[in-house]
C-alpha cells in the first residue's frame, strides 16, 4: 500500500510539472525573399559572440519563449534546439545577435530568446 501511494504521488507530481511548462518559438522573414527550408539534419552554426567570416544577409528573426511555473527556469541550452528548428524553417545557415531576457510573474519562469538567422553568400563548404 506504502509503495502505491508513493508511486501515486510521484506520478501526480510529475504532471503537475509538466503540465505547467509553455513553450512557443516562430520566425519572422526579415525581408520579401523566401528560401526553401533546411533539412532536419542540417547542422546550423550559432555565434554567442560575434558574426560569421564570411558574406551573409539577415533573413530572418528567431523568437523562443518558455513560461514554466513551481520557480523551474529555462536555458539557453534548452532553447537551442528550438532556434535550430526556426532557423532551418526559414532556410538560414546561421544563428547571430543572440538575445536573452528573464522574468517571473509570481511562481512562473519566464525565459524569451531572439536571435537572428542569416543566410551565407556563398553555399557553404562541404
Amino acid at each position: 500500500m506504502h509503495r502505491l501511494i508513493h508511486a501515486l504521488v510521484v506520478c501526480l507530481t510529475i504532471i503537475l510539472i509538466t503540465s505547467c511548462a509553455t513553450t512557443q518559438s516562430r520566425y519572422v522573414m526579415l525581408g520579401e525573399q523566401k528560401y526553401s527550408s533546411r533539412p532536419e539534419n542540417y547542422e546550423i552554426e550559432v555565434f554567442q559572440a560575434g558574426s560569421p567570416d564570411r558574406p551573409f544577409t539577415r533573413i530572418a528573426r528567431l523568437d523562443v519563449h518558455f513560461e514554466k511555473t513551481h520557480f523551474i527556469g529555462s536555458t539557453f541550452e534548452d532553447a537551442l534546439p528550438e532556434l535550430k528548428k526556426q532557423a532551418r524553417l526559414s532556410g538560414a545557415d546561421a544563428i547571430i545577435d543572440i538575445q536573452e531576457r528573464t522574468s517571473s510573474v509570481g511562481e512562473t519562469k519566464i525565459y524569451h530568446v531572439t536571435a537572428i538567422a542569416v543566410r551565407y553568400a556563398e553555399p557553404p563548404a562541404k
